[in-house]
Formats: C-alpha cells, sequence, structure tokens
C-alpha cells in the first residue's frame, strides 16, 4: 500500500480516536448458542466452508522453486503443492492412488516422490511413473492412476486452492476488489521465515475466529500484554465481499500526530490486518507478514489453527534476528496461544452447559464478527 493511502487510513483511525467511537454495525446481532455447539451445524461448516471453494493455502515463497513441495491439511483433505519444472504451482490430494497412503509429509524439494507404503512413484505433474513389481498390475493404466489434481491458482505473490476438483480459481473474483491493493505489498518477494506450525485448542472453530475479528477485548484480556501498545475499543474496517480490512492504531499514533504530517511513517503506528474468507488472518507490518489459520475440530469442543510468519528481508544482523524471533514469540505464544486461544477454551462449559441462554450476543461495534457469521450461516443455509 503506497503512502498516500496509508496517510488516509492514519487520519480516519485518528478521527475515530478522537471522537471516541469505532466502525459501529446498524444493529446488535444475537447468535444461537448451538452455533457453537451442534454437531450438525459443523458437519455442514466442514462440509460447505472448508470443503470446496478457493483457500489462501500461503505465498509463493512455500515452494520456491522448481521441484520444492509442502503438504497441507485442509480439515478433511490432504494436499500437496508443488512447483513444476516450467515453475508453475501444482496441487494434488495429498494421497497415493494404490492404498491411500500420504506421499509425502511436509516440505522439500525432489522431482519425483514416492509412497512410503509400497513406492508407487509420481513426478512433478503428479504422473504415476514407477510401479514397483509392476507385473502385479498387469492391466493397470497409469495415466488414469496419477495423483488427483486440483485446482491452484497464483497471483500477487499469493496461492490459492480448492480441496475439490472443480473450475480453474479465478482470483480477482475471488478476492473481490482487494487483489490491487494486496498486489502493492509485492509478496511474491517475501520470504518464509517461521515453518507453518500447528496450535490446537479447546472450544469451537467459531469462538476461535471471533477473537481475531475484533479489538473490543484488548483493554481487557490483553491488558498485561498489549493495552499499552495498541489503542482498544478503536476500529476501522472496510469490507471486500467476504474479506475485511480491520485498521488498529498503536499507542504511538500520538506520538507521530504531533510531527509535522511530511515526517510522519503511518506504517509504523498502525496495525494493518487483513481477514480472508473463511478464517485467514494477515497481520501486515513494513517488512514482517504474519499469517494465522483457524480450522474446525472433528468435534464443536475442539479446533485446530496454523501460524507462519513471512518477512520482506532477512534480518541484518544477530540483534535484529532477535528482536524478530522475540517479537514474534510474543505475539504468537505469549498473546494467541496464551490468551487468545486460552479464552476460547473458557467459553466451552458456558456453551455446553444444559441450562445455558439460547444465544450469544455480537454488539454493534463487533462489525466483522457479525459479517463472517452472516457469511457463514449463508454457507451453510441456516
Amino acid at each position: 500500500m503506497d503512502r498516500a493511502d496509508m496517510i488516509g487510513l492514519v487520519d480516519k483511525m485518528i478521527d475515530l480516536i478522537d471522537r471516541k467511537t469505532t466502525h459501529l454495525a446498524s444493529e446488535i446481532v444475537y447468535e444461537p448458542r448451538t452455533s457453537y455447539t451442534s454437531p450438525d451445524v459443523l458437519a455442514r461448516e466442514r462440509r460447505e466452508i472448508f470443503g470446496q471453494g478457493a483457500h489462501f493455502l500461503g505465498l509463493s515463497a512455500n515452494v520456491p522453486e522448481p521441484g520444492s513441495w509442502r503438504t497441507i491439511d485442509i480439515v478433511d483433505t490432504p494436499l500437496l503443492l508443488r512447483r513444476d519444472q516450467h515453475g508453475a504451482v501444482r496441487l494434488f490430494i495429498n494421497s497415493c492412488r494404490h492404498r491411500g497412503v500420504k506421499v509425502a509429509e511436509g516440505f522439500g524439494t525432489a522431482n519425483r516422490l514416492s509412497c512410503p507404503f509400497h513406492n508407487w512413484t509420481y513426478d512433478l505433474d503428479g504422473a504415476l511413473v514407477s510401479v514397483p513389481e509392476s507385473e502385479g498390475f498387469d492391466g493397470l493404466c497409469r495415466d488414469e492412476h496419477g495423483l488427483v489434481e486440483l485446482p491452484v491458482a497464483e497471483r500477487y505473490g499469493m496461492i490459492f486452492g480448492s480441496p475439490v476438483p472443480g473450475p480453474p480459481i479465478d482470483v480477482e473474483e475471488t478476492l473481490c476488489g482487494l487483489g490491487p491493493e494486496l498486489a502493492t505489498w509485492d509478496f511474491g518477494s517475501w520470504k518464509l521465515y517461521t515453518e507453518p506450525h500447528v496450535h490446537t485448542y479447546r472450544g469451537n472453530w467459531k469462538f476461535a475466529w471471533d477473537t481475531f475479528c475484533e479489538n473490543y477485548h484488548f483493554a481487557f484480556l490483553h491488558k498485561k500484554t498489549l493495552s499499552d501498545y495498541l489503542v482498544g475499543r478503536r476500529q476501522l474496517v472496510d469490507f471486500f465481499g467476504p474479506h475485511v480490512r480491520m485498521v488498529s492504531a498503536l499507542t504511538s499514533i500520538e506520538e507521530m500526530r504531533a510531527r509535522p504530517r511530511e515526517d510522519w511513517d503511518p506504517g509504523e503506528h498502525i496495525s494493518l490486518q487483513y481477514r480472508l474468507y473463511p478464517t485467514v488472518n494477515f497481520s501486515v507490518y513494513p517488512t514482517k507478514l504474519e499469517v494465522h489459520w483457524i480450522y474446525p475440530g472433528s468435534t464443536p469442543d475442539e479446533g485446530w489453527g496454523v501460524h507462519a510468519v513471512y518477512v520482506s528481508d532477512d534480518p541484518v544482523d544477530d540483534d535484529a534476528r532477535k528482536a524478530l524471533d522475540d517479537a514474534i514469540y510474543f505475539g504468537c505464544e505469549i498473546v494467541v496461544n496464551g490468551e487468545d486461544l486460552w479464552v476460547t477454551g473458557q467459553s466451552l462449559p458456558g456453551m455446553k452447559a444444559p441450562g445455558a441462554a439460547p444465544h450469544v450476543v455480537f454488539g454493534r461495534n463487533e462489525p466483522v464478527v457479525q459479517h463472517f457469521h452472516r457469511r457463514f450461516s449463508d454457507a451453510i443455509c441456516t
């Protein structure tokens, strides 16, 4: 995003702070408690929200060169992301066509991958190229037994894929007008700094996602960690179809606004975050991108998330690397894992209590939470 656009966001953020308000929805919303507790609702969510459509899989840096590959799971579907010999991304179901075992785990670089069970081997195009003791499979058409290929697209340094076969993915259509803004970050040149790692938690996945979608809680849940750093209860919101751009202010914005406008460095004083449908959180800083994915578990009482960090440039020295590592640990382990996901678990007993009230409340100051719950309900037709 260029400086003029960032300054525009800062001006709007300062206006909210001065007026002691935030982006407000038109009304309060009452969400049925069964949205968080019903196994039937969860089954439909896993199928209709996470079992189809275009999902953000990572930046181009996840598979940086021809032959590189990486495994990714989206709820019920194990995926294998590869970059072929021509530099194009390819996506397959990570399942051997012999007996269904995962062909690979983790990441690496190789022109061929072999199933650990019986060593059936596949090339960069997913074609079956080797079957040990092939006389036992006389009549098998290898051309029809390559890995199952899935739709995938790469644009703006971002990779989107679908967990089921279907039509090609149109990234512009998927991003609903947000693409040109994301393009300004030049994510295609960024590097993967920390490997994606998993956080598990107790509680419903939507409750975990809700915490990413408002800063009303910052002054309370994060009072010992973020309240001196970020301005809570003041949030700028813009909608792009199912996606959202959210802006919060760092407390240092007060120091910046006292200086001449030509000396402003807006990227250092606001927190710019994108929420990509269904559950991807982009936290963008001048040289760092933190991504959190939130996924449902197999029951309404559990879920899991993935966290990865990308950088525009490697740290210049050991001190800079330590500062970056400390910041990542603080945000990931102390704030998200220790507070946001902790409070998700704290919601579980009350959500399941037999005599609990029939609904929870989303205030007018929680417009993004309302937005996503409407989208989720529409997706499963409730």
